[in-house]
């Protein structure tokens, strides 16, 4: 329908009276927003999740094209601390992880059948509005009010902001300069990955999957190399080869030095890394695609000594900026965010 043939009502943005007030609104839906709004809700909270990407999880994230399946972020997860630890058990007991021995010497947890199960495994119960992107953060009242491009989309009498740093830190300099200050105190690393629909199996070739994980050379380029558990058919005595699931990621330093190279010339780059590093030819590539996480590795927290929770109890931080750059690290400043608030 045309503008002109709207009403009045129509054409005006949402006010504060038309949206929904939570007693906590959490930016992004990353494990760390995950984590806080899990909490959130066991407390009896109204809470609601706002993230501007098609699927939860962040960096945890998976990608299926052709048959294949990618997990393009983190590749796996490990728990030092007994609240992960005590997760990480409940997600096994549901069948959303499950063991992976990447080394004779080291056995970590992987998302079944992808990474992204651990992510939908913590949201389950929770109000996710997804492909919904922030561009303001202001007081209405006593409460936050959150603002996209169409106006006010919910307010919350408190607010986590899990977004990266950079992005939290343009939200939040003209309502909280403390703690986009913070923010602002870190970096990152970008990180090349590319993902590869091979034509056979890399198994029957001469790598097992215990041997190839640790195909390194930060030199190079590579700095992860992996053939994707669930698409990973190689067995002692296979005869038939299978097709399958390949991820290169890109060491910090090279994704930095090649940051705006197009994808195509990416892929050959890695693809020509691994082939001199491994000594083999990759078999015949089906499918081929690259994504560029701009923040990928943290590479500086922010100081321990400075601002994450506002004044006012109000607005909390949270992210593996601010604590590191494993997946628990994130899962534990989305646990200390909220507890803040409280």
């Amino acid at each position: 329908m045309p503008l002109s043939q709207l009403s009045p009502s129509q054409k005006r943005k949402p006010s504060p009276k038309d949206v929904d007030t939570y007693d906590l609104i959490v930016l992004g839906s990353g494990i760390a927003g995950l984590a806080a709004a899990r909490l959130a809700t066991k407390d009896n909270k109204s809470v609601l999740v706002v993230d501007k990407g098609r699927h939860l999880g962040g960096r945890v994230s998976t990608r299926r094209k052709n048959g294949f399946l990618f997990n393009h972020g983190a590749q796996f997860v490990t728990a030092k601390g007994n609240k992960f630890a005590a997760l990480l058990a409940d997600a096994r007991k549901a069948g959303r992880l499950k063991d992976w021995r990447i080394d004779p010497a080291k056995t970590v947890q992987i998302g079944t059948p992808s990474m992204r199960d651990l992510p939908q495994f913590m949201a389950r119960g929770l109000e996710i509005r997804q492909q919904i992107e922030v561009t303001r953060v202001a007081h209405i009242g006593p409460n936050i009010g959150f603002f996209g491009d169409a106006g006010l989309i919910a307010c919350g009498r408190q607010a986590i902001v899990s977004a990266p740093a950079p992005q939290s830190a343009r939200l939040l300099t003209n309502v909280y300069p403390d703690l986009a200050a913070t923010a602002e105190l870190t970096s990152y690393d970008p990180c090349w990955t590319i993902m590869l629909g091979l034509e056979v199996n890399i198994g029957p070739v001469g790598l097992s999957q215990e041997q190839f994980f640790p195909l390194r050379n930060e030199l190079a380029g590579i700095s992860l190399a992996v053939p994707e558990p669930m698409r990973f058919a190689y067995k002692p005595g296979l005869i038939t080869p299978t097709p399958a699931a390949l991820t290169i990621q890109a060491s910090g330093r090279w994704s930095q030095q090649y940051r705006d190279e197009d994808r195509q010339t990416v892929i050959a780059r890695l693809c020509a890394i691994w082939e001199k590093i491994s000594g083999q030819p990759l078999p015949p590539i089906i499918d081929a695609n690259a994504h560029r996480w701009l923040y990928a590795k943290v590479t500086k927290v922010a100081n321990e000594n400075a601002p994450r929770h506002s004044d006012d109890k109000k607005m909390a931080i949270a992210g593996d900026w601010l604590t590191g750059p494993r997946v628990e690290q994130a899962f534990d400043s989305g646990t200390a965010a909220y507890l803040g608030l409280c």
